[in-house]
């Protein structure tokens, strides 16, 4: 039994890593992709393109069901409120706001979770929980944020709003984690890409010649394969195997690796305030890990291996 429990435990980790690995780098390759597509429009196409590339994986797997199984409670409040408003909102405060100071603002998303998840799916977190939490949350302010941050309040509440859509969808993802990933994030995908693509196209006007370039076409795949596809799978199948607050982390963890993303292939310098505030992370998401009910909640059931 322990051997099971081991594997199954290092299939949790290395997921969660993926995750956030994938995650780490689709912010340098939203920065290319934006020289190219309008932001709208951009997220329209990345979850299109990401929908009928599961939809593709579910029929090689032959994990296509009739219209009537489909849980369409769970595809549209993942398709209206992680694929649709999560990244209109996002997206719309980055017009405004220093991306810093988004990623900051979208930071709180843990917070959300630690309550929702509460509400409406019973996980109960301790105050070590939240200290190592906030510990954190102090570490991507400090990466993030410059000496002057500006911006309108109106689209830092947008940010926020973000989080808290994402988050929402995140744990009713959990309250309804029966359902295997690939039953409902393609539909979910599909209706977002098409939804927001074409008001997209309707508002931004893109330019096509921009948009078809080999560049735009690359950094599109990238997103739409990686960043949302196999990413967005691996996030529903470790909400399958543990605690929605330890995944809502991951929030916490991905700016660091923007961070080094950067440094290495954009060019980005690497100053004493990524350094201390990646220590501030690493010490926060240790803090709020290492407890005995932290390490139970990662284990899986025999069920779940």
């Amino acid at each position: 039994m322990a051997a099971p429990i081991a594997s199954a435990r290092s299939a949790v980790f290395l997921s969660y890593a993926g995750m956030c690995a994938i995650w780490g780098t689709t912010w340098l390759v939203i920065k290319v992709n934006l020289h190219y597509i309008p932001p709208i429009t951009g997220v329209g196409f990345r979850f299109l393109i990401a929908g009928l590339a599961l939809y593709a994986v579910a029929a090689m797997r032959g994990e296509l069901r009739r219209f009537s199984e489909v849980p369409w409670k769970l595809v549209l409040v993942l398709a209206v409120m992680l694929f649709g408003l999560n990244y209109v909102l996002t997206y719309t405060a980055e017009t405004r706001l220093d991306s810093g100071l988004v990623a900051v603002l979208f930071g709180t998303l843990p917070f959300f979770m630690f309550g929702m998840g509460q509400a409406l799916v019973n996980e109960r977190t301790t105050p070590r929980i939240w200290v190592g939490a906030l510990v954190a949350f102090a570490g991507v302010a400090l990466i993030s944020l410059a000496s002057q941050v500006q911006g309108s309040p109106l689209y830092a509440l947008a940010a926020i709003g973000a989080a808290a859509s994402s988050a929402f969808a995140n744990v009713y993802a959990k309250r309804h984690s029966r359902h295997a990933p690939l039953l409902t994030l393609p539909p979910a995908m599909l209706i977002a890409g098409i939804a927001v693509g074409a008001t997209g196209i309707a508002v931004e006007h893109p330019n096509w010649h921009a948009a078809f370039s080999p560049p735009s076409i690359v950094s599109l795949l990238y997103l739409a394969l990686l960043g949302s596809g196999i990413a967005f799978f691996l996030n529903l199948w470790v909400l399958q195997r543990i605690a929605a607050w330890i995944v809502g982390l991951s929030s916490l963890i991905i700016p660091v690796i923007a961070v080094a993303v950067g440094v290495v292939f954009g060019g980005e310098h690497f100053t004493l305030r990524e350094l201390g505030g990646s220590l501030l992370v690493i010490v926060g998401i240790f803090i709020a890990l290492s407890q005995h009910q932290s390490a139970a909640a990662v284990i899986p059931t025999e069920c779940e291996v």
